[in-house]
């Protein structure tokens, strides 16, 4: 039911690439146009040209917080590197037809597709602090925006700009390294669940991550299984029911999808 490979990104398959200069391995995409394969240089000039920073901090960044033209890249890239992350997280949420769902941290907007379908009588909200993947997001949902079911809202996680106990289901893909530490995304998720909702949390192990070098200053954390164990126990979720799987994904890599059970 979650797969319509018409309303799908373009199958680029990712293929393990190593660096013979620098030695270190990496990704690249088989065929890729040129505007989506990874920068050889090892630095990237700043648009306003004030200065140059790393390449894997920028790439970092763009995933962070997608601007202007590169952002327009980087939700091309999340497409394929979330689909089947957004999958598996997705079927954690077991989304009836009458939920009310809230998806943190949307990107392009292919998993609020995907649920509008599954919740056909229900409502989805997205919130995504990205003025480009809002833009993306909108475009690529524009019959259930004009139809009311969807609803994109511009603001952050740590004040998510929800009424409290208003939804049954929330998704969260890649974008809990980009949270707070101290857990208060996770306080503003747990406050807009109802009571008997679910939370559903995907990370890429942070052993993949130092191999797809998604790693930067815009990352604030990183996770391993016990890792994520440790920073759900302390969250508002404490009390609740979690339960932590780790999946494979091609070519060896590794993520964690949890679900998170209101009481």
């Amino acid at each position: 039911m979650l797969d319509e490979k018409a309303q799908e990104p373009p199958a680029i398959p990712l293929v393990p690439q190593i660096d013979r200069c620098g030695g270190s391995d990496g990704l690249a995409f088989q065929g890729a146009p040129w505007h989506l394969a990874p920068p050889r240089a090892s630095v990237v000039e700043t648009l306003d040209g004030i200065g140059t920073i790393g390449l894997h901090n920028f790439i970092a960044q763009q995933f962070s917080m997608p601007e202007g033209m590169c952002g327009r890249a980087a939700g091309a890239v999340m497409g394929l590197i979330n689909h089947l992350p957004n999958r598996r997280a997705i079927e954690r949420l077991d989304i009836g037809e009458q939920d009310d769902v809230l998806e943190i941290g949307f990107g392009p907007g292919w998993a609020l597709k995907k649920m509008a379908r599954l919740a056909h009588s229900g409502t989805i909200t997205g919130v995504d602090r990205s003025p480009t993947m809002f833009r993306q997001a909108q475009i690529r949902n524009r019959a259930a925006i004009q139809d009311g079911k969807l609803k994109l809202i511009q603001g952050t996680f740590e004040r998510l700009p929800v009424e409290s106990a208003s939804v049954d289901k929330v998704l969260a893909v890649n974008v809990i390294y980009f949270c707070s530490p101290t857990g208060t995304a996770l306080a503003e998720a747990h406050r807009v669940l109802r009571p008997g909702g679910t939370m559903s949390i995907y990370a890429t192990d942070c052993s993949s991550m130092k191999r797809l070098q998604f790693v930067g200053p815009e990352t604030r954390q990183t996770f391993d299984l016990k890792g994520l164990e440790d920073f759900l126990g302390k969250s508002a979720f404490a009390l609740d029911q979690i339960d932590i799987q780790m999946i494979w994904l091609p070519f060896g890599f590794r993520g964690l999808v949890a679900r998170l059970c209101k009481r």
